[in-house]
């Protein structure tokens, strides 16, 4: 009990450190591992429990954020995305192991290592900046979903492989069986638990019936454990029970987070200089050469330049799934503490550089930095009485389309190369440049357009723009009733975005408007049944507007 309590004591250590200095509490974490490990007052054994308890529960709940219908319109990208990645970043890492000296075993282990995303980083950023239910973060949790089952598909195959092929090929048709498994629950048992279940207790103890249920399934199957945690969370992550599950189970996964971490800082060894040197170089591998795979990749299904580097920087880092491959490495005696200790490194290092890289800012660098040329139009412009665009992408091409149909003369202001190129083959009027940038707003006229549609990410962004076009009626999208009250304040006009939390509902609404029909009846007190108008039920035919 003494060695567990010590445990505990070095996670809160580690998570106040990492409020006061405020960083991410994951590098924290590791450390106070680390310093609990030099008074050797923890047993090795308990310290391995606690990394299987951790990580176990802690890929339930990154399986919960995977929910496959989700990225249902952007599979194709994500599956070319995924794809593409996961074997230049394999191969890549394969190369630079052997490079650096490791034997062949364990540059398998290495590469495979990198190949996997953290769903935790990129889900918590993603939230973070309300962006979750954008078109890229939809490819972006594609990607992450096809990464992992990957992943946990070969773990078993890369443990089994010293014993020779068979044992690997039994390993993935286990694992394949619990994808089809996940795949039935998601759709048949997760909505039944939802209709048997009538308060959230009941619906969390199911869940956490389910994840010991595969559990059991995976050592039955003789795989890892954390094989049936990860695909029985995907099995949950079906709108609208997952819902109801995570709220739940936050300070839950915090606290087995905690766990894993600081336990991983014990259990890992403090590295040689050369392990510390192989470690960075790996690190480097995984930043480089990710952003510009998914960029190209992501460009040619029709994402725009700022959305596709972006998408790149959020992938660029390895995950828990990566610890997962090194500790089983490490359990089977199969890598030693070195080359863990070079995956870990690897890991925390990505993790933390993660919300430092993926930022407004060195995304716009890079976007400015683009190998399409700047094309900034001087002549053809309207002077004034136009409709101006700041910001089309995805969200804005059909306002843009609206607004054409109706006649009306527009120009767009985009700072993305790949947007800019579709609206110069339309013959669309445009201006490549920053939508913050006064000099950008005198070319577009902007104090003499008829109406302006603002689709700047961050709602401080646009004080420029409401200085500028004072007079003119300024609408500018924002996230919450906050952001609208500051930009009303401010003389703009506040649309808040509220239609992608609707997306969700109303497609659950639809899929289940058969069964609540059943439930309600044909009538209740009189009225017609959920999903029809009183006309309908009369047998006549209305048209809604």
């Amino acid at each position: 009990m003494l060695a567990i309590a010590l445990l505990l004591a070095a996670a809160a250590v580690g998570h106040g450190l990492a409020q006061w200095l405020r960083l991410p509490p994951t590098p924290m974490l590791v450390l106070a591992g680390i310093g609990l490990a030099r008074f050797r007052l923890v047993p090795g054994e308990l310290l391995e429990e606690a990394l299987i308890l951790g990580v176990t529960f802690l890929l339930f709940v990154t399986g919960l954020e995977l929910d496959p219908g989700r990225v249902r319109a952007q599979k194709r990208a994500a599956l070319r995305v995924g794809l593409l990645q996961f074997v230049t970043l394999g191969g890549a890492g394969l190369l630079a192991a052997l490079t650096l000296g490791l034997d062949g075993l364990s540059a398998l282990y290495v590469a495979l290592a990198l190949t996997a995303s953290s769903t935790l980083v990129i889900v918590r950023l993603l939230q973070r900046r309300r962006q979750l239910f954008e078109p890229a973060a939809r490819l972006v949790l594609g990607v992450l979903l096809l990464q992992d089952v990957l992943v946990i598909a070969l773990v078993p195959v890369l443990t089994a492989l010293p014993a020779g092929v068979l044992p690997g090929l039994r390993g993935m048709a286990g694992t394949l069986v619990l994808i089809v498994l996940a795949r039935a629950c998601s759709r048949w048992l997760a909505p039944l638990i939802l209709r048997i279940s009538r308060d959230e207790e009941l619906v969390l103890l199911s869940a956490l019936t389910v994840l010991f249920l595969f559990i059991g399934l995976s050592a039955l199957f003789d795989l890892p454990l954390v094989t049936g945690a990860f695909l029985a969370g995907v099995g949950l992550s079906r709108f609208p029970i997952s819902g109801v599950i995570r709220p739940q189970l936050g300070s839950i996964s915090d606290f087995f987070t905690a766990i894993f971490f600081t336990a991983l800082g014990a259990i890992v060894p403090v590295p040689a200089l050369a392990d510390l040197g192989r470690a960075l170089a790996l690190a480097l591998v995984v930043i480089v050469l990710t952003p510009p795979i998914v960029a190209v990749v992501a460009e040619r299904y029709g994402f725009s330049a700022r959305q596709s580097i972006e998408s790149g920087l959020l992938l660029s880092q390895t995950s828990e799934i990566s610890l997962v491959v090194g500790l089983y490495g490490l359990l089977a005696q199969q890598i030693d503490a070195g080359v863990f200790s070079i995956i870990a490194m690897v890991t925390v290092l990505t993790m933390v550089l993660t919300p430092f890289l993926a930022t407004d800012r060195v995304v716009w660098w890079l976007t400015r930095h683009h190998p399409a040329p700047a094309i900034v139009p001087t002549e053809g412009l309207p002077e004034s009485g136009h409709v101006l665009l700041l910001g089309t992408g995805t969200t804005g091409l059909p306002l843009l389309e609206t607004i054409l149909g109706a006649g009306y003369r527009v120009v767009v202001v985009d700072d993305d190369p790949a947007v800019i190129a579709r609206l110069r083959e339309a013959d669309v009027p445009c201006i490549r440049g920053d939508a913050t940038d006064p000099a950008v707003l005198r070319q577009a006229n902007a104090d003499r357009a008829y109406v302006i549609s603002s689709t700047i990410r961050r709602p401080e962004d646009n004080r420029r723009l409401l200085d500028f076009a004072r007079g003119v009626p300024v609408f500018v999208r924002v996230f919450d009733e906050q952001d609208a009250g500051w930009i009303e304040a401010m003389g703009g006009i506040p649309v808040v975005y509220s239609e992608a939390t609707a997306d969700a509902m109303l497609a659950w609404f639809d899929r289940e408007r058969s069964r609540l029909d059943e439930r309600l009846g044909e009538r209740v007190e009189g009225r017609p049944a959920a999903g029809r108008s009183a006309s309908e039920t009369d047998g006549k035919t209305t048209a809604a507007g």
